[in-house]
């Protein structure tokens, strides 16, 4: 290789200071990709965000990522970003050779042949050395001009490596030049040994400046988990143990004693999809890079595994999953299952509890294995007040509440989640993906990033399913508005479904009135106006068959169209589904209920029935009633039914109750000819039609249905069909009339 004087070299260091400012191109990321899809297209937006998400995957550019590239460059320069990720790929290059590099040693008291060969390595690994740091520092430059803050400090490195291997590669060849069988310059010498240390030195800093993602570097848990989205409070709270352990590690190997060691079992408490388990994989990976732990594998289970059907195979089983887990940590997921207040002495979930805390604080696996108890919030609190000599061994402070995740949040994981499937998601499809997820917040047991994976996994298999080998560029890459939503139901069936509704004109114009307001209050929140606060909860009175069950179903469909309700579904029960027989388990009865109505409407028939007096437990499921009304506000509408009079009691009795229900729909009885025109529409819904003499007999045979109960009505056509039937099984041929037509006799 070409030597250089000083003077030479340091010109030639100089001159990577100039060079033309690199003309500035449009940001890449989605969110500010508004220019670049204005100038160049989505399909140059839609692979750039391709490329870059590849590289994040992979660590590199690949194949795939290239032939992105090469058309992007069909269409346009290459974005920045990119032009960075090339070069950031080149630097791993020169990374992997620059730290294979080591330089021989030379000693004085070498004889001349050895000193020649080490001098001739020492030159090759210099020209080596000098060679990638060339490259190092032209590529440093030109990623120091876009980010000067990130780059700048390497780049200065880079210069500094690049004048110490180029001097030292000369001195060296001068000093080779001078070596004789005995003879050489000793000056060359001590210079060429200072040269070296100093290169080495240079060497040194230029690779520890080099970002992780160049060298690849695998992540440590504690970097693992701070790049996980959200979970900042327990982020915060992680990094504070392991600090305190690091502390005590010090603490311990300076000389100081610690007689009582810090616990390492732990409980996590969260809703679903919150992280729960892969945190607790994250710290069985944190304890072992601590020293605390021998592995940093994780043995999940659940009751089904602990606990056994008989005497002594519960605590074989427990034991069992304890000696799998020796050296790592132990994930109990739901462990509130394994004794919940209210089961019965044959339930060996206590046995699973005993035996664990056993082996948790004596004999032979105490202390080797850690313990992570999971499951949802209220029902943990509730299970470690029922047991306290597991509580004990579960300080305060490792217990952890894993919050729900926010709406940003779960754009983040949704986009991640896209990102591993090479899918770009448009501004349209991210609105419609925080849509779907707001249909499906309705109660704990929203799957919070558990919910996002499943809805943008289904948007892929949307996609695929509807375009099949018909796909284009764009399909195979972009996820839009379409493939998030749901199949819409025809917007008139609700309408028509209440037009069609015999009778009831007062509480139609009363539906059609709530229909219009509900309507009217989303547009004003959409145009930034204030909105009225709406209650819904409403009494239906009147006799039976005068249709409130109906209405109250066509009342979900409704609420739900408007947006009001999220799910739309309808729940009926009675008094038996709220009340139970024992004392303290109608409350938590209600509860349950009202959770598996939450998103809709909960309709309570004959609700008067809960009036039952002073001593009966209908007042409960009352009391129940009213406070879980006021927690879920407008994530819940209660439509109480029966008789007029009873239904009046029954908001007399309890101000909470009756201050609640605002709104009544009175149901009249049906008059004759309504409930003729019930009969014939129900008859037409299953292809059957009356004959007019059938009518004529219709008629009189109304008079005998009690209080225009439709539903008695509908009975009378239905025993009509069954005469039918007997008439006419005996024919082999029938015409179309006789298949149809309802006649005089069948009634």
């Amino acid at each position: 290789m070409e030597t250089f004087s000083k003077e030479e070299m340091f010109k030639q260091i100089e001159a990577w200071e100039g060079g033309a400012k690199v003309e500035e191109v449009l940001a890449l990321r989605y969110a500010q990709s508004s220019r670049l899809l204005q100038e160049t297209g989505a399909l140059v937006r839609i692979l750039a965000l391709l490329v870059e998400h590849r590289y994040i995957m992979t660590g590199r550019i690949d194949a795939l990522a290239e032939s992105w590239m090469q058309e992007i460059r069909q269409h346009d320069r290459l974005p920045e970003r990119l032009e960075q990720l090339l070069i950031e790929q080149q630097l791993q290059s020169s990374y992997q050779l620059l730290v294979a590099n080591t330089f021989p040693t030379i000693r004085e008291t070498d004889n001349a042949n050895a000193k020649r060969s080490a001098t001739k390595e020492l030159i090759q690994q210099a020209g080596q050395i000098l060679h990638e740091t060339e490259q190092v520092v032209e590529q440093t430059e030109r990623l120091r001009r876009m980010d000067a803050a990130r780059w700048s400090e390497l780049f200065e490195a880079g210069k500094a490596l690049l004048l110490s291997s180029a001097t030292l590669e000369q001195i060296a060849t001068e000093f080779l030049n001078s070596l004789q069988e005995r003879f050489y310059s000793r000056d060359a010498f001590r210079e060429m040994t200072e040269l070296k240390a100093t290169a080495i030195q240079d060497l040194r800093r230029v690779v520890s400046l080099l970002p992780a993602e160049v060298k690849q570097v695998e992540r440590s848990a504690l970097e693992e988990l701070d790049a996980m989205i959200g979970l900042e409070d327990i982020k915060l709270r992680v990094h504070q143990m392991y600090r305190f352990l690091k502390y005590q590690q010090k603490r311990t190997s300076d000389g100081y004693r610690s007689s009582d060691q810090p616990s390492l079992h732990m409980i996590f408490m969260g809703n679903p999809g919150t992280g729960k388990t892969t945190l607790a994989r994250l710290m069985a990976k944190i304890y072992h890079e601590l020293g605390l732990l021998e592995r940093p594998e994780v043995v999940e289970t659940d009751r089904s595994s602990l606990v056994g059907a008989f005497v002594g195979q519960t605590e074989e089983q427990v034991m069992s999953k304890v000696r799998e887990a020796v050296g790592g940590v132990l994930f109990i997921d739901e462990a509130y299952a394994l004794k919940r207040a209210g089961q019965s002495g044959n339930d060996y979930g206590q046995a699973a509890i005993d035996t664990l805390v056993a082996a948790m604080t004596s004999g032979e696996y105490a202390g080797r294995f850690a313990v992570v108890l999971a499951g949802y919030p209220e029902e943990m609190r509730d299970f470690l007040k029922a047991n306290p000599g597991l509580r004990s061994r579960f300080p305060e402070s490792n217990h952890y509440l894993l919050a729900d995740y926010t709406d940003t949040e779960l754009l983040e994981i949704g986009r991640s989640i896209a990102t591993v499937n090479d899918y770009v998601l448009t501004e349209q499809a991210e609105r419609a993906l925080l849509s779907r997820l707001e249909r499906e917040r309705v109660d704990a047991s929203f799957g919070n990033g558990r919910a996002v994976r499943n809805i943008v996994l289904d948007a892929i298999f949307k996609k695929g399913a509807s375009l099949g080998e018909s796909a284009s560029h764009e399909d195979f890459a972009l996820l839009e508005q379409a493939d998030f939503e749901l199949v819409a139901s025809d917007d008139n069936t609700v309408e028509e479904r209440l037009e069609q509704l015999v009778g009831l004109q007062p509480l139609k114009a009363e539906i059609k009135q709530i229909q219009a307001l509900l309507s009217m209050q989303k547009r004003r929140q959409e145009a930034g106006f204030k909105v009225l606060p709406v209650e819904l909860h409403a009494v239906f009175s009147g006799n039976s068959g005068t249709g409130k069950t109906t209405v109250a179903a066509l009342y979900a469909d409704v609420l739900r169209q408007c947006g009001y309700l999220k799910r739309g579904h309808l729940k009926v029960v009675s008094r038996a589904d709220l009340v139970s027989g024992y004392v303290g388990q109608t409350a938590q009865q209600t509860r349950d209920v009202i959770r598996d109505a939450l998103g809709g409407v909960l309709f309570i028939d004959e609700a008067y029935a809960l009036n039952g007096g002073a001593n009966d437990f209908g007042k409960e499921a009352i009391d129940t009633l009213v406070d879980e009304m006021t927690k879920h506000a407008d994530n819940l509408v209660v439509v109480l039914a029966g008789y007029e009079q009873p239904m009046q009691a029954l908001l007399a009795s309890n101000p909470g109750l009756k201050s609640r229900f605002k709104r009544e729909f009175h149901f009249p009885n049906y008059v004759k000819e309504e409930l003729i025109e019930i009969i014939i529409n129900y008859a037409a819904q299953y292809g059957y039609q009356l004959t007019d003499e059938a009518k004529q007999t219709l008629e009189q045979m109304i008079e005998t249905v009690p209080n225009g109960n439709a539903r008695a009505a509908i009975t009378i056509v239905e025993r009509a069909i069954a005469k039918q039937s007997v008439r006419l099984i005996d024919k082999l041929s029938l015409s179309g009339s006789e298949w149809s037509y309802l006649e005089k006799e069948d009634f």
